[in-house]
């Protein structure tokens, strides 16, 4: 019973320990990615409200081109210090201001885990995922991981709302044409600084 005992702790050590490694293991070797998104948003009471889709690029040090196409096509545009927000429908751009990242899921893609104090902490599996914890002061967020790669981002926002990124057909290190972080606009749009 002992032998079983130390046994089965040997093993959960050995998983957790490996579990660990899954997240640092790919923040750590990520230098670009491309992805296809669903975002969803619930009410704290687990109601939907709203659903969107796109494509997500990326590019460390700081290129975001965030994508959404449904139900409206907008584009979050982020090139080194400059964030953009791009309504197509509105024809309409404007600078946002950059808030501290260090508070948003963008972070963990600029930064590499050998440089950040306080690493998400692998919390539990669900459903093949495993998913990852950080501690942030303003939110909860997580990160879903399968196979080593990021399945999932969820958080909580400043009004209780839980938002779940799921993505496919993830594509690690790709090679990408810097041209789409960069703004060209249509001349109509208007601008908004």
């Amino acid at each position: 019973m002992i032998k079983t005992l130390a046994l089965l702790s040997v093993f959960w050590v050995n998983t957790v320990l490996a579990s660990n490694h899954q997240f640092t293991d790919f923040f750590n070797s990520l230098e670009s990615l491309k992805a296809n998104f669903t975002q969803t948003t619930y009410s704290d009471t687990h109601s939907l409200l709203s659903s969107t889709s796109g494509t997500l690029t990326f590019k460390r040090p700081q290129q975001l081109h965030w994508h959404t196409t449904q139900p409206n096509e907008q584009i979050l545009l982020l090139n080194n210090n400059e964030l953009w927000l791009i309504d197509t429908e509105l024809e309409q751009a404007s600078l946002q201001q950059v808030q501290d990242l260090s508070k948003t899921p963008l972070y963990w893609l600029i930064s590499k885990p050998d440089t950040i104090k306080n690493l998400p902490n692998f919390s539990h599996s669900q459903m093949g995922v495993d998913w990852y914890t950080a501690s942030t002061p303003a939110h909860a967020l997580k990160f879903g991981f399968k196979n080593g790669l990021l399945q999932a981002i969820s958080l909580k926002n400043e009004l209780e709302q839980t938002i779940l990124i799921s993505f496919d057909r993830l594509v690690v290190n790709p090679e990408i044409n810097p041209e789409i972080f960069v703004l060209a606009l249509n001349p109509n749009f208007d601008i908004i600084r």
